[in-house]
């Protein structure tokens, strides 16, 4: 039973994180230009900003996160002190990237560090040991694929939220959908570590919200759009549905981040189907393509959000439901994706041959 004392420490928390996170945003674009975390306009093809734009959303996100962490009376949490450990991995590399531009390699050598560093902690997933999959016990290979599951999980879906970062609060405003949704799901299974950590989540992901959607007066940068990512993978990992089966549940973060994942796939396999390098940022993502079917950009941002609001309480929907009609409707989901992938897919190749003639 939830109390009203939970409910007051959950705003309690989201409030004072969002006031941290604003005032460090604010500090943050004015420090900018002294730090030299600034992206100039025209520094990238695929770059439409018209003034140099402060790149300071991850510091402000990390920092907001570790201050509050830390000035909280009682001990933190173990497995959330992983994840914030790791996830100064992602910021530091990510910052030198906005500094330096690191090539692809250098960008999953840090995450891979971070995705490492979490299994080493013992933050990994532990399907493949669940008496409800396949192998049944505690194995060499179970406990295999869940280790190898947990990196690959990590890094796809870093990419994922540092890919979708191209229009202004689009990752930011996607991010905070998944944090409250995972906030309620941890809530309603009482994880109230978890659920704590996602109150501070959204309260910094809200004050970078407010200064980076448009028009932006800051960026996410690489730092910010992959710590997002990196710790949104570790809240998927850390919810555990007790009293619920995994065979109905393990799709849900899925579906909470299926925007994100929908538009890595749909960029990595249609930049390989063309033959350009999946790493080179082009003007190719959903929003894009919405945007050459005559939907305007800010429009497209929020359909979006709208779509992965809508995917997330099927996800929220399918935890209450038997096993057989969850998985159905997760494969329906698929499919509509699928079909929407081939339909965005075969109108960009129109109009990249239109373009050619």
């Amino acid at each position: 039973m939830i109390t009203t004392i939970q409910i007051t420490d959950i705003f309690r928390i989201l409030l004072g994180s969002l006031t941290v996170a604003l005032s460090l945003a604010f500090l943050s674009i004015l420090l900018a230009p002294r730090l030299n975390l600034i992206d100039h306009p025209g520094s990238a093809d695929h770059k439409l900003h018209k003034k140099p734009m402060p790149l300071t959303g991850g510091l402000v996100l990390v920092l907001t996160i570790t201050s509050i962490l830390f000035l909280a009376p009682g001990e933190i949490d173990r497995d959330i002190m992983s994840v914030v450990a790791a996830s100064w991995i992602i910021l530091t590399f990510g910052l030198w990237d906005d500094y330096h531009h690191l090539p692809a390699w250098g960008k999953l050598v840090g995450q891979l560090l971070a995705a490492v560093l979490l299994v080493f902690l013992d933050v990994k997933v532990r399907i493949f040991t669940s008496p409800e999959f396949i192998f049944g016990s505690e194995t060499a290979l179970g406990e295999g694929l869940n280790v190898l599951t947990t990196l690959v999980w990590m890094i796809v879906l870093t990419n994922a939220f540092n890919l979708i970062d191209s229009m202004d609060g689009l990752a930011a405003g996607l991010g905070a959908l998944a944090t409250l949704f995972f906030l309620v799901i941890t809530l309603s299974v009482n994880q109230m570590e978890l659920v704590h950590f996602c109150a501070i989540m959204i309260g910094a992901i809200a004050g970078i919200f407010f200064f980076n959607s448009h028009p932006a007066r800051l960026f996410l940068g690489d730092s910010g759009a992959q710590t997002i990512g990196f710790l949104l993978g570790a809240v998927a990992i850390l919810y555990t549905p007790i009293g619920g089966s995994q065979l109905s549940s393990w799709f849900v973060p899925i579906l909470i981040f299926a925007i994100p994942l929908f538009d890595l796939f749909l960029v990595v396999i249609s930049r390989m189907r063309r033959g350009k390098k999946i790493h080179k940022a082009s003007r190719d993502h959903t929003y894009h393509r919405l945007a050459a079917l005559g939907v305007p950009i800010e429009r497209s941002v929020l359909l979006m959000h709208g779509s992965s609001l809508i995917l997330s309480l099927v996800g929220y929907l399918c935890l209450n439901l038997n096993y057989v009609l969850a998985n159905t409707i997760f494969l329906i989901v698929l499919l509509l994706g699928l079909l929407t992938f081939l339909f965005l897919e075969k109108n960009y190749q129109q109009k990249v041959s239109e373009m050619e003639k």
